[in-house]
């Protein structure tokens, strides 16, 4: 796990300097070594977080015997094993690394037939001077980033938006689409970026660029397909998961260093640990993160699982506490840009947390969106029948006059109701944060830069794409192609790698992924039961009461914060005449709001933690007014 940077065409004096800095600036992504290779009209840098072979024969840039060929790469390749008994026919290897693997698998099968070879987490970039091309590609299903800029001087890439931005020889302007793209789904979406001028390399994309012509190629080379159903039968696909489950979770156990794994007490992580536990001779390392709140606090069920597997499971609790946010600015900055998870906040801190005690953790990414864990799925299941039922002008009345609902016991019905005014493909968008509020709350100047774009046109198309046999099954292409990247993943990479912390996520395996979509809806789905299948598998390892429960997700009491200890923070900073003079939000609908949420009468927490933790990014990157090691306190 590591942080790689590089450029491609730029020959000025600077350049190396300028690279070698900004790759110093990923310390944290790879605290064990660094590496700078340097070619006519390339250069390559690396920082090593050592998890496989420790020796300096796993230093990067790595670089083919002929000195020709030089990768770098960040992630781990889990069929590594297999490939280099393979190759080790024709290549003597030096290493016992997967990045050794990666390099002689392109000498032997070019860079299409070792890309589609390689299983794993990655983010690639590599160099090959005889032809003088760029290569890189992003993970299938996006759980490494990679940043890239091109202009007339070549290509620019890197793991992070903040060392890119170093890297470049000039500064570069806000993209008020991804403004508005990140103030309605809480993040910014992949290919765009923050900044007008800089991209994110979708998952399963490749870049190829040749410095000759400086041509840039961008292309998909995987999807996953819907709409070739499995005919096992629920138990033979539940022995099926257990299998495949239990092989991913085996392939992630391979580590040179110490290993454990996060622990929510919900479904997915206590599979996975129950499974580690079984796997492992050593008692796992377990990390949980609790709050004082009861209604938040999953202290007790991660309890309950490790009692369940007794001497196999050394449980380390942590309590995350109101004052923790204070060291928001650090948090934020990691990110490079804003992400509004709330979340980001206590993943952070449980990883930080890990690293007192492991330096690779096992998670359990991914369970929701390959088994029907959100209620989107359900709603698309229910609203494809309701449809069926209603006339359309019936249910835009029903639509208009419950769908804003979005709490309480009515919350469920108001979802239904508004999914089914519509199409499908229209209710598929998230309906988050400034979403409903985009005409009313927008300052003038922002909407005049969007012109007719609306964020759902960077969504909509997946949707579209899906290869699937019904709603449920583009619902779940959906949230794994959009969601679970551009937001999920995203979070747990930047909070684990800013502890130098290696996450691994065993349902995120590609061939359980290609597997999970050729199970039919009706079997995926039981009722309003979410997660069923999963739900089904995991009693054969963990307590019944832990499984069959409300769903919290791992989130901090965000909008109880916000009007208690966060509420002098809040106020300062989306009251300032800073703020206002952004041009991004009016100033009057932020001072209702704030009162609002402050006073009780309507809950503005999603919103206000939105433009909060956006207001704390532009302190940073665009006035400097803010340092990352500052506390919320310089904010009063």
């Amino acid at each position: 796990m590591c942080g790689i940077i590089g450029i491609a065409g730029e020959l000025s004096d600077s350049a190396s300097t300028r690279l070698e800095h900004a790759r110093d600036l990923m310390w944290h992504r790879g605290p064990d070594d660094s590496g700078l290779t340097i070619f006519n009209t390339a250069i390559l840098g690396f920082r090593r977080l050592a998890i496989l072979d420790l020796s300096p024969a796993g230093h990067q840039p790595m670089v083919s015997p002929d000195g020709q060929v030089a990768l770098v790469f960040n992630g781990e390749i889990y069929n590594y094993q297999p490939l280099r008994s393979e190759l080790q026919q024709d290549f003597p290897f030096r290493s016992h690394t997967d990045t050794e693997v990666i390099l002689n698998g392109y000498l032997k099968w070019g860079w299409e037939g070792m890309l589609q070879r390689i299983h794993g987490m990655f983010a690639i970039a590599l160099w090959d001077n005889r032809t003088h091309t760029l290569y890189a590609a992003r993970d299938r299903i996006g759980k490494k980033p990679l940043f890239y800029h091109q202009d007339s001087r070549g290509l620019y890439f890197a793991s992070t938006l903040n060392a890119l931005r170093v890297l470049l020889p000039h500064s570069s302007a806000v993209n008020p689409v991804a403004i508005d793209a990140y103030l309605t789904y809480q993040a910014v979406p992949a290919p765009l970026t923050i900044y007008q001028d800089i991209h994110q390399l979708p998952p399963a994309h490749q870049l190829v660029y040749r410095e000759a012509n400086q041509q840039l190629d961008i292309s998909r080379y995987w999807d996953v397909r819907y709409d070739q159903k499995t005919k096992q039968t629920e138990a033979e696909i539940l022995d099926e998961l257990d299998t495949r489950i239990r092989q991913a979770v085996r392939d992630r156990l391979i580590s040179d260093v110490p290993l454990g794994a996060f622990l929510s007490g919900g479904v997915d992580s206590s599979l996975i640990v129950a499974m580690m536990a079984q796997e492992k001779a050593e008692p796992i390392d377990a990390i949980v993160m609790g709050f004082s709140d009861p209604k938040y606090d999953e202290r007790p069920y991660a309890r309950q699982v490790a009692q369940h597997l007794g001497a196999r499971i050394n449980l380390h609790e942590h309590l995350l506490t109101a004052n923790a946010v204070v060291d928001l600015p650090e948090i934020i900055w990691q990110y490079g840009q804003p992400l509004a998870d709330v979340s980001i906040v206590p993943t952070y801190y449980v990883a930080k947390a890990a690293r007192e005690h492991v330096t690779v953790v096992l998670n359990g990414d991914g369970g929701d969106e390959l088994f029907a864990g959100y209620s989107r799925p359900v709603v698309a299941q229910a609203a494809s029948k309701y449809r069926q039922v209603l006339p359309a002008i019936l249910r835009r009345t029903l639509g208009q006059q419950l769908g804003w609902i979005k709490q309480g016991s009515l919350k469920y019905l108001a979802m239904l109701v508004a999914a089914g005014q519509g199409t499908a493909a229209d209710s598929f968008t998230y309906d988050r944060a400034f979403r409903a509020y985009r005409q009313t709350a927008y300052a003038d100047s922002l909407l005049q830069s969007l012109g007719t774009f609306h964020p759902d046109d960077l969504y909509q198309p997946f949707w579209l794409r899906a290869q699937a046999s019904d709603d449920v099954d583009r619902a779940l292409y959906g949230d794994l192609t959009t969601y679970l990247p551009d937001q999920l993943l995203t979070k747990m990479d930047v909070a684990t790698m800013a502890c130098s912390l290696e996450a691994r996520s065993p349902l995120l395996d590609v061939s359980l992924v290609e597997y999970t979509a050729r199970i039919p809806s009706h079997l995926r789905i039981r009722g309003y039961t979410t997660k069923y299948l999963l739900k089904r598998l995991a009693e054969r390892y963990v307590p019944r009461e832990v499984l069959y429960r409300r769903k919290r997700g791992f989130v901090m009491p965000a909008g109880d914060w916000l009007k208690g200890e966060l509420a002098p923070y809040v106020r300062a900073a989306l009251s300032s005449d800073r703020c206002k003079d952004r041009g991004w939000v009016h100033p009057d609908f932020v001072t209702v709001i704030l009162e609002e949420h402050m006073a009780g009468r309507q809950n503005w927490g999603e919103q206000l933690w939105t433009l909060f933790v956006l207001e704390i990014w532009a302190r940073m990157m665009l006035d400097g007014s803010l340092r990352r090691s500052d506390s919320l306190e310089v904010l009063l």
